[in-house]
C-alpha cells in the first residue's frame, strides 16, 4: 500500500506535464456552451492544480446573450477525473463557475434554458455555481440587483440517468432554497413521464410537488401539490402583488391533485384555507389563449370576512369620501370565473346564511354577484360591475355599477353596515341601481346616477321624537320646541324615493306616517359633498282623526333640514312660529302700525300678514332664518345641530 501511495504521488506530480490544456479548455467551453445555449469565450491563461484533485483554472468566461444581455464569471474551474486521465483520456467531472453574473435588460426576456443539453447524457459534466448574482439593467443604464449569493449544483444520480438540482439564493431579502430530483432525465426529455420531486422554501413558505413529469409540447405533470404559507400578505407583497384589503391574508394552506398538459392545469380535490376559513372544490388554469383563464368552484361551511376589514369609502374622519387613487389595471391581465357557496358568511356584527356568490372577470370587466343570501333578517340579492377606465390625461380609474335588492330587512342592521346610518329601525325593503365612474371614490360619488327606494311598514326613527317637539311648539310657539334630539318617532309607513344624477339626489318622495305624527320632506342630497338641503312639514295628528286625514285641528309646522350628513341642522319655520304666537302677533301689529316708512311696512307685511291663516299641508318653508329686527327670541331652539 505504501508503494501504491508513492506511485499515486508521483503520478500527481507529473500530471501537470501530461494534461492537454487545450483539450480541457475546449471540453469546458463546450460544457458551458451546452448549458447556456450560446457561444462562450474563455479569457486568460490556464492554471493547473493538483490537490485535492486534478483541476484546471481557465480564467474569466463571457457569454453574449441577445437584447444586450450578458453572462460572465470571474473564473471557471474544471475538475478532471483521475483514472481516465492516467489512461490518456481527458474527462471533466464537473465545471464550477466562480462569482458569475447574469445581466438582464428592460427589453430582453429571461434567456431560455436548453434542457436537452443541460439534463441529457450521463457523460456530461456536473455543474456548480458559487456566489452568483442576477441583476436588471434599465434602458437608462440603472442597475438593480435581483438575486445574490446564488449557490447552485447539478449532479448526475442513478448511474447518470437522473439529475439532482439544488439552488440557494437571496431574493428580495428572503432566503430561497429549491431542490429538484428527477429519476430519468432522458425519459423526461423524450416525453416519457418520470418520477419527479420538487420543493421550494422561502423563509416560512413552502411549496412541494411529488409525481410524474415529462417534456411534451409544453410540460406534463401529474401528482400531488401542496403549499404552506405563513403570511399570504407578505408573500404577495414579496412577489410584487398588492392585496385588495388592508386586513387579513394571513396563514394559508393549499393542497390539490395536479394534472397539467398542453398549457392547462387542473387542480382536483382542492382544499384551501385562509385566515381560518376552509373550503373545498376544484380549479382550472388555462394558459393557451395568451392570457391566463382561471375557473373554479368552491364550497365552505363557514366563512368569516371580518379579518379583511371594510372597504374604505370615506376618509379617516368619516366626513369626506376617500380620495385615494383607484387602479384596476390588474383586471386586464387575466380572466376569472369563480363560484362560491357557503352555509354561513359572517362580517363583523352581520351574519348571512345560504350564500351563493360568483366573481366573473372577462377582458377587464368584472362582475361580482350574490345570487341569494339570507341576511339582516331578510333576503337580499346584489351585483356589482367593475371596469378599469383611463382618462384622456392617462390617469386610471374605475367605472362601477351596483344593483341591489333586499326584502324584509332589519333596517337598523342593514343601513348601519351599508352606510353607517343608525337612526332607522324596523323591517323594510331596500332597492338601488347606481352607476358612476372616476379616478377615486370621491370622483365616482360626484358622477353617481341612479335610483334608490326604501319602504317600511312598521318601525321608528331613533333619536328624534317628532310628536313631543310638536306638542312643545303647539303650547309655546316661540320656544322652538327645545332640544329636538332624543326619544323615538314611531311610524306605520315609510316611503322614500331618490332620483340621482351627477352626484345630486333629488328626493322625489319621503313620507313618514305614524299614529300621532306625519312627516314629509322634499329637496336634494349632494352625494359628492355629503350634505343636504331638505324642506318638510310635520303634522301632529289628533287622536280622533285617522292617520291619513288632514283635519283643521291638526297642528302643522314647516321645517328645514340643512348641513352635512354627519351633523345636520333642523330649523322650524320662524314665520309659522310667529303666526301661532298671540304675543308675537300683537308685537308685529304694533310695529306695523308705527312704521311710517312704506318700505318698512312692506317688509313687515311680507314677513307676517296682518291676519294669520292656517298653512296648508303642502306649504313649503318660506324663510329659514329670522331678520335681525325680529329679535333673538324668534330663533327656534330646534336649530341645534345633531350632536350624534
Amino acid at each position: 500500500m505504501g508503494g501504491i501511495a508513492v506511485l499515486g504521488l508521483v503520478a500527481l506530480l507529473i500530471l501537470p506535464l501530461i494534461i492537454p490544456t487545450d483539450d480541457v479548455r475546449r471540453a469546458a467551453s463546450d460544457a458551458i456552451s451546452s448549458a447556456s445555449g450560446h457561444h462562450v469565450t474563455l479569457e486568460g491563461e490556464a492554471a493547473i492544480g493538483v490537490f485535492p484533485s486534478p483541476r484546471l483554472m481557465l480564467g474569466k468566461v463571457q457569454v453574449k446573450l441577445p437584447e444586450g444581455q450578458s453572462f460572465d464569471a470571474v473564473d471557471v474551474v474544471a475538475r478532471l477525473r483521475v483514472l481516465p486521465l492516467l489512461l490518456g483520456r481527458v474527462t471533466i467531472a464537473d465545471v464550477t463557475l466562480e462569482r458569475p453574473t447574469l445581466v438582464l435588460t428592460g427589453k430582453g426576456a429571461l434567456p431560455a434554458i436548453p434542457l436537452a443539453a443541460l439534463f441529457g447524457g450521463p457523460d456530461l459534466p456536473e455543474l456548480r455555481v458559487r456566489d452568483g448574482t442576477v441583476v436588471w439593467r434599465s434602458p437608462e443604464g440603472l442597475t438593480q440587483e435581483l438575486m445574490s449569493g446564488i449557490v447552485a449544483t447539478l449532479d448526475r444520480v442513478r448511474d447518470g440517468k437522473g439529475i439532482a438540482v439544488g439552488a440557494a439564493f437571496s431574493w428580495r431579502e428572503a432566503n430561497v432554497d429549491i431542490k429538484l430530483l428527477m429519476d430519468d432525465a432522458d425519459a423526461f426529455l423524450n416525453g416519457v413521464p418520470t418520477p419527479t420531486r420538487l420543493s421550494a422554501v422561502a423563509d416560512d413558505d413552502t411549496l412541494s410537488f411529488r409525481g410524474l413529469t415529462a417534456r411534451t409540447d409544453s410540460l406534463y405533470a401529474e401528482g400531488s401539490l401542496s403549499a404552506d404559507v405563513g403570511s399570504l400578505r407578505n408573500l404577495l407583497g414579496w412577489i410584487g402583488a398588492p392585496t385588495p384589503t388592508s386586513g387579513g391574508f394571513g396563514p394559508a394552506r393549499f393542497s390539490a391533485t395536479l394534472k397539467a398538459d398542453h398549457g392547462a392545469a387542473t387542480f382536483a380535490d382542492t382544499t384551501f384555507s385562509l385566515d381560518g376559513n376552509s373550503s373545498e372544490g376544484g380549479l382550472v388554469v388555462d394558459l393557451t389563449s395568451g392570457r391566463p383563464v382561471i375557473q373554479g368552484t368552491f364550497a365552505a361551511d363557514r366563512v368569516d370576512l371580518t379579518p379583511y376589514g371594510r372597504l374604505h369609502l370615506t376618509s379617516g374622519n368619516g366626513r369626506d369620501w376617500n380620495r385615494q387613487h383607484i387602479d384596476l389595471t390588474l383586471l386586464k391581465r387575466f380572466d376569472l370565473d369563480l363560484r362560491l357557496s357557503a352555509a354561513q358568511v359572517t362580517f363583523e356584527r352581520s351574519q348571512f346564511d345560504t350564500v351563493a356568490a360568483s366573481a366573473v372577470l372577462n377582458a377587464g370587466r368584472m362582475v361580482v354577484a350574490v345570487g341569494q343570501a339570507n341576511g339582516w333578517d331578510g333576503m337580499l340579492r346584489a351585483a356589482a360591475t367593475l371596469l378599469p377606465t383611463t382618462s384622456p390625461g392617462g390617469q386610471t380609474g374605475a367605472a362601477i355599477r351596483i344593483e341591489a335588492e333586499g326584502t324584509d330587512l332589519a333596517l337598523e342592521k342593514a343601513l348601519w353596515d351599508l352606510a353607517d346610518i343608525r337612526r332607522l329601525e324596523g323591517v323594510g325593503t331596500l332597492s338601488a341601481e347606481l352607476e358612476g365612474s372616476g379616478g377615486s371614490v370621491a370622483e365616482i360619488a360626484r358622477h353617481l346616477a341612479g335610483t334608490v327606494t326604501l319602504t317600511s311598514k312598521k318601525g321608528a326613527l331613533a333619536g328624534f321624537d317628532a310628536a313631543q317637539v310638536l306638542h312643545r311648539i303647539e303650547r309655546r310657539p316661540l320656544s322652538g320646541g327645545g332640544d329636538p334630539w332624543g326619544g323615538r318617532t314611531g311610524f306605520s309607513n315609510l316611503d322614500a324615493r331618490l332620483a340621482i344624477a351627477n352626484g345630486e339626489a333629488d328626493v322625489t318622495e319621503m313620507r313618514l306616517e305614524g299614529e300621532n305624527v306625519r312627516l314629509s320632506m322634499a329637496g336634494t342630497l349632494s352625494i359628492g359633498d355629503r350634505n343636504m338641503d331638505l324642506k318638510g312639514q310635520a303634522t301632529l295628528l289628533t287622536a280622533a282623526a285617522p292617520a291619513a286625514a288632514v283635519a283643521d285641528k291638526d297642528f302643522e309646522l314647516p321645517f328645514v333640514v340643512q348641513g352635512s350628513w354627519s351633523n345636520p341642522f333642523v330649523w322650524a319655520d320662524p314665520k309659522s312660529l310667529i303666526e301661532r304666537s298671540d304675543a308675537a302677533q300683537s308685537l308685529w301689529e304694533a310695529v306695523r302700525g308705527h312704521a311710517a316708512d312704506s318700505a318698512v311696512r312692506s317688509a313687515v307685511d311680507g314677513l307676517v300678514p296682518a291676519q294669520s291663516t292656517p298653512l296648508p299641508a303642502s306649504t313649503a318653508v318660506a324663510t329659514p332664518a329670522v331678520p335681525a329686527s325680529a329679535g333673538a327670541s324668534a330663533v327656534p331652539a330646534a336649530a341645534a345641530p345633531n350632536a350624534n
